[in-house]
């Protein structure tokens, strides 16, 4: 039977279904506000970090406000034995991140727990799970409850610091295994077979594995002089305080320094400086200002260093340069 047939359905702590709805309609507004405000302040602190959302996040993050029947349906008929459910329950508003890796999870964790803008409580972390039944593989995510530390107001909205926002933060993997089996077996009255729990404890299992995995791999791929000695960093520096511009680094840089790894030691950006700083290059930070619209290279603060190879080592560039040649003549 539907939740909205039982529109005279009491709760215990007096506020029938008609009123439960009509408080949230009111109320709506305010935990919309909220949970933007959330979704807004950690984009912004992943940006400032530089992060490219479109590539960190692997689902968008949005806002999701609870619909009047998931609402209802929680307070009168999950035998959740709320004596206050309009105020016991936290996720009427909810926020969630999906990433691919488990470490990417810590770095979300970090935003949300050093921020001074509002309390959290974190009432979900399979890490704690592990520790706690290191045997059982179930159902994992990351989740956070969310209020102001002080009333706020945004535009015409004041919001109390009694509103509660629901953060789940994921692996794409662990998002997956969510939406096939959550609602299915763990929000269900009725209970899933013994192979059916046994399948998805399986599964749980082998997405354990397969993060570590590409932890594993993600670590070894990003280790190297080019990260031991932070060259695209340091480089990135000396070309904004160069040009006056921001560099943006693209996959054909990689490339390139994958084909120059050898070359790469703790040396190297001074080096560059220091060809940058003889008199016969003085010009070149205009010139590469000139070319910014027109070539990709120019973009990227790798050009210096293709620079520095023309002059030091320009035979080694030629018979290893793995583009088109073209590219080299400007």
């Amino acid at each position: 039977m539907d939740a909205g047939d039982h529109k005279g359905q009491d709760c215990e702590a007096g506020m029938n279904e008609t009123e439960l709805r009509d408080r949230w309609h009111t109320e709506k507004p305010v935990f919309k506000a909220w949970g933007e405000l959330i979704l807004e302040t950690v984009n912004t602190a992943l940006s400032s970090t530089g992060k490219d959302l479109d590539v960190f996040l692997k689902v968008p993050a949005q806002c999701r406000l609870k619909s009047d029947s998931s609402l209802i349906d929680k307070a009168f008929y999950r035998k959740k034995n709320y004596a206050d459910p309009y105020n016991e329950i936290e996720d009427k508003i909810g926020v969630r991140f999906v990433v691919l890796l488990l470490i990417d999870i810590d770095e979300i964790c970090r935003i949300i727990e050093e921020s001074d803008l509002w309390d959290f409580d974190a009432c979900k972390h399979f890490d704690e799970d592990k520790e706690r039944e290191p045997l059982l593989f179930t159902y994992q995510s990351v989740h956070y409850i969310l209020r102001p530390k002080k009333l706020l107001t945004l535009a015409d909205i004041t919001i109390p610091e009694t509103t509660s926002c629901e953060v789940q933060i994921r692996t794409l993997l662990q998002h997956a295994h969510s939406e096939l089996t959550h609602d299915a077996i763990y929000k269900s009255e009725k209970t899933a077979k013994p192979i059916v729990q046994r399948t998805v404890a399986k599964s749980m299992a082998l997405i354990e594995t397969t993060d570590d995995f590409f932890v594993s791999v993600t670590k070894q791929l990003n280790h190297g002089p080019l990260e031991e000695y932070g060259i695209v960093d340091r480089l990135d520096g000396l070309y904004q305080h160069l040009t006056g511009i921001k560099p943006h680094t693209q996959k054909s840089s990689l490339i390139l320094w994958s084909v120059f790894e050898q070359i790469i030691d703790s040396d190297l950006v001074d080096g560059i400086q220091s060809f940058l700083s003889q008199p016969n290059y003085a010009g070149l930070p205009d010139v590469i200002k000139s070319r910014y619209t027109d070539n990709n290279f120019y973009q990227q603060s790798v050009v210096l260093f293709i620079y520095w190879m023309l002059l030091k080592r320009k035979q080694r560039l030629l018979a290893d340069w793995p583009f088109e040649r073209e590219l080299l003549r400007p």
